[in-house]
């Protein structure tokens, strides 16, 4: 029987974040683990990198699955509540695109943010630990974001 597009979207989303929530701290700790402490640059640099490869893989791969996925009937017709928002429609369909864009768009707001948060609490040096911990506070989130976004809008959107 095939499932909602919601319960879907929901399903593909968590599954996207809860692996990245262990994907993303594990390559930190494979790429660094020689390090005894991350500086702001690095972790500006890492999530900058992180936001778009993110993004990119997490868009290929759920835009992908869902075409499969709707093909052979295990996605039922789409809610009729449910409709690309304004911002989403201008975004292209093909996963690959649409991923470059939000990583990009994501690496800005998220360089912005670990910047901004970095000179408001005085950080000159993050432990290993610290940041492992922070990369586990901002890849889920972005990555159900990313998995729902291509979704909506190659399944729903005309055009």
């Amino acid at each position: 029987m095939p499932q909602s597009l919601t319960s879907y979207i929901r399903k593909t989303g968590l599954t996207a974040a809860m692996a990245n929530a262990v994907i993303n701290p594990a390559l930190a700790w494979l790429l660094n683990r020689q390090l005894a402490g991350m500086t702001p640059n690095h972790v500006l640099t890492d999530t900058a990198v992180t936001s778009v490869v993110l993004s990119l893989f997490v868009s290929v791969c759920v835009t992908w699955g869902a075409e499969r996925d709707l093909k052979a009937g295990r996605i039922a017709p789409a809610d009729p509540h449910l409709r690309p928002g304004l911002l989403l429609v201008r975004l292209p369909r093909r996963g690959w695109a649409l991923g470059l864009i939000v990583g990009v768009g994501g690496a800005a707001v998220l360089a912005f943010l670990t910047f901004w948060l970095f000179r408001l609490f005085n950080v000159s040096e993050l432990s290993f630990t610290a940041f492992a911990l922070f990369k586990i506070t901002y890849t889920p989130p972005l990555a159900y974001i990313v998995a729902r976004w291509a979704i909506l809008r190659r399944l729903l959107s005309v055009g």
